[in-house]
């Protein structure tokens, strides 16, 4: 009747998009049914190219029993049907052609220009698979030679093959001062002054070896008075989360200038230094204060922009646009200049500062509350971090930030409710004072014996007067230094007193074993990167032999290389895999009384790798066995009819391409391939001749049976 569409599916779509009225889809003919059954029946049995003729059938009175009464035809004149539509290609007057397996459209008034085959030379047609470059194996270049023998090592002593630390009293004897560009400059305008005087200049070994023992000589003086460093706390929290506690994995760190408390993790340092460790403050600007970008606020864990200012690490983890260059080492801080104007106009309610720093604001809807993230932690206020872990492995790990003002803070925290203006009224006047606060330098003084001691280490004239200049200017520059010493081996040794007469065997005792360790930690390092490097040398060596193997496989077995690209292709085409995997018959029991050879494509890649298919007609028939089954066990309206309607007409370039060039490049003898598809036809020539008497069979049966029953509806009337 000229529907191209399924009736059943069209009837189902529209029951489930509307209610009635339902209207036939024709344009022509638009009649409306109140049910579906009504229009499925109209679109099985309505001839919409001739609606002129319609079928009379006979019909019964429902009121009155006895025999049926057949009614007479009445004889309908033949109507000329009408011619059937032309597709849109058709009426557009344009032929569609598939050449090389791209599908060609064509206006039939076009003219086209003939050319012919020697017009285009083989070399211009650029095949769909390009074969790969041969890659050349390298070769060993050896030579022999005669009477080589290798000559022993000489005999070094153990300082020249491994490093071993001096101790603090041998470096004590030594001048550990290096000169800077403020003593050079200093000690040329002294020695300008000592020519106009008509005295000898003063060289610069002497004035590192008198500037060495002033710092020296006051390190031991305040050690001497009890003016060492701050002493470690055993219950110290890091200053970045405010956590005490600790793993191996995550220890607590203490700068060895500034005595500041950081997490490994908190801070970015992956792995625990030998020896001394600085923050970054203590290591880029001992001497001078800096100040956070971020908060009005001073003193913490500090870290250096992008930009070369100074931002609390704390503020940066805080405020939602900034972030880290490095995650690992948490540095530098980077995206200040991303922060809206907005955030940086915001009014602290802790310590009631306006545009100073980037304020963030509490998480209760309806509440904006804005406070420095360093206030809030002087305040106690509720900042809390959650790590939220996705279901993934290879997803990243995403923290979840919580900030409460005092009001709004939950219940089971510490924070009191009631009085929390007080509460917020001390903690500004606290941070005011840490704000106004002045560092006491503590420049130790030096006996003046000992400082005659010193002087006659040297050999000047006018040796008092320099002397007293040269105390002077180291004052001045430890007081610029605000006190840190001059020595970086000073700023963070603990100081003790000198005497070292009580306790000396323990004391040679701990080097000793100290030194052993340091040496094994050493000695540990470098047998770990020696590992490392053997898993590189490896890994490395693991793709150079897959790559060799690749390019054996080209050269011994290019069919079974060009073969395995075709089946990769096809596996290519299979977006929803529905035939890579064999079926499973757990959840199909009955495929195989269906389906006697199943057929898929990881098992077409296994037989590919035994060496089973020797030309590509063999692989084409494992996959026409595939297409078959999935049609003969599959309902047409199913998603794997279609599938395998998609596959087989996708697929059917490809193998024809890959045909065409492996005659080409000589990989298939094309009178093998002219027989072997002449037998494949003849066998699909028979199976469709079967197929056919099979119907016709089946077109019989039916036939007879219908007679049958009509003979017996006649009988039964008589």
């Amino acid at each position: 009747m000229g529907l191209d569409f399924d009736i059943l599916e069209h009837c189902r779509k529209v029951r489930a998009d509307h209610g009635p009225p339902y209207t036939c889809p024709i344009e022509k003919c638009c009649r409306t049914y109140k049910s579906v059954c009504g229009l499925q029946y109209h679109l099985k049995s309505f001839d919409h190219n001739n609606p002129n003729a319609q079928a009379l059938t006979p019909q019964t009175s429902k009121n009155k029993k006895g025999r049926p009464r057949t009614t007479a035809t009445i004889p309908q004149p033949t109507l000329p049907t009408a011619p059937e539509p032309l597709t849109y290609d058709e009426a557009q007057k344009i032929i569609q052609l598939e050449i090389n397996g791209e599908i060609v459209r064509i206006n039939i008034n076009e003219s086209l220009d003939v050319h012919s085959k020697e017009d285009f030379p083989d070399d211009d047609v650029k095949p769909a698979f390009e074969p790969e470059p041969s890659i050349s194996l390298p070769e060993a270049v050896f030579k022999k030679l005669d009477n080589y023998n290798i000559c022993d090592a000489p005999p070094r002593p153990n300082a020249y093959i491994r490093f071993i630390e001096k101790s603090a009293e041998e470096l004590d004897g030594e001048v550990e001062y290096d000169v800077d560009e403020e003593d050079t400059a200093w000690l040329s305008i002294m020695n300008e002054k000592r020519e106009a005087q008509g005295l000898a200049p003063v060289s610069v070994d002497s004035l590192e070896l008198l500037m060495d023992r002033l710092e020296k000589e006051s390190y031991f003086q305040a050690a001497v008075n009890g003016q060492t460093g701050s002493v470690v706390d055993d219950d110290a929290v890091c200053c970045i989360c405010m956590d005490g506690e600790c793993q191996n994995t995550n220890v607590i760190l203490f700068c060895d200038m500034c005595n500041l408390a950081v997490h490994q993790d908190c801070y970015g340092v992956p792995y625990i230094p030998e020896g001394q460790w600085l923050c970054r403050r203590c290591l880029q600007s001992p001497s001078r204060a800096v100040d956070c970008v971020l908060c009005p606020n001073q003193g913490g864990a500090f870290k250096q922009t992008d930009r070369g200012h100074w931002a609390h690490v704390v503020c940066a983890l805080w405020i939602p646009e900034v972030r880290f260059a490095n995650t690992v080492f948490l540095e530098p801080i980077d995206s200040i200049e991303t922060i809206p104007p907005a955030r940086w106009k915001l009014s602290c309610y802790v310590c009631k500062q306006k545009g100073v720093g980037a304020c963030i604001q509490c998480q209760k809807t309806n509440c904006y509350a804005a406070f420095h993230v360093t206030c809030a932690q002087q305040a106690g206020l509720y900042m809390k971090m959650d790590t939220v872990k996705d279901s993934g492995d290879a997803q990243p790990v995403l923290v979840q930030k919580t900030a409460y003002c005092d009001v709004h803070a939950p219940s089971d925290t510490d924070c009191v409710k009631e009085d929390s203006r007080q509460k917020m009224k001390q903690v500004r006047k606290l941070l005011a004072k840490k704000r106004n606060f002045v560092p006491i330098i503590l420049i130790p003084t030096i006996p003046p014996e000992r400082i005659q001691e010193i002087a006659s280490l040297v050999t000047i004239t006018k040796k008092s007067q320099f002397i007293q200049r040269l105390i002077a200017y180291w004052t001045l520059k430890r007081q610029y230094r605000n006190g840190v010493p001059l020595l970086r081996r000073l700023q963070s040794a603990q100081g003790g007193p000198r005497d070292s007469n009580t306790g000396s065997v323990d004391i040679i005792e701990l080097c000793r074993q100290l030194k052993y360790w340091q040496c094994l930690r050493q000695d540990l390092e470098r047998a770990r990167l020696l590992c490392e490097l053997v898993r590189k040398r490896e890994k490395f060596k693991l793709e150079y032999i897959k790559a060799t193997e690749r390019c054996l496989n080209v050269e011994l077995r290019p069919l079974q290389a060009s073969l395995r690209k075709v089946l990769d292709l096809i596996s290519a085409k299979d977006t929803n895999d529905i035939f890579s995997e064999p079926v499973d018959l757990e959840e199909v029991p009955d495929y195989l009384s269906v389906v006697s050879d199943p057929m898929d494509l990881s098992t077409m890649r296994v037989k590919l790798d035994v060496g089973n298919y020797p030309n590509l007609t063999a692989m084409e028939k494992d996959f026409d066995l595939m297409i078959a089954n999935c049609l003969a066990y599959n309902n047409r309206d199913t998603v794997f009819y279609r599938a395998a309607i998609k596959m087989r007409d996708q697929c059917g370039a490809i193998f024809r391409q890959a045909q065409k060039e492996f005659e080409e490049s000589g990989l298939v003898n094309p009178i093998e391939n002219l027989q072997a598809s002449s037998v494949g036809n003849e066998e699909s020539l028979a199976s469709d001749i079967d197929k056919e008497l099979e119907d016709l069979q089946v077109f019989r049966t039916v036939k007879c049976l219908s007679s049958f029953f009509s003979l017996l509806s006649h009988l039964t009337y008589f």
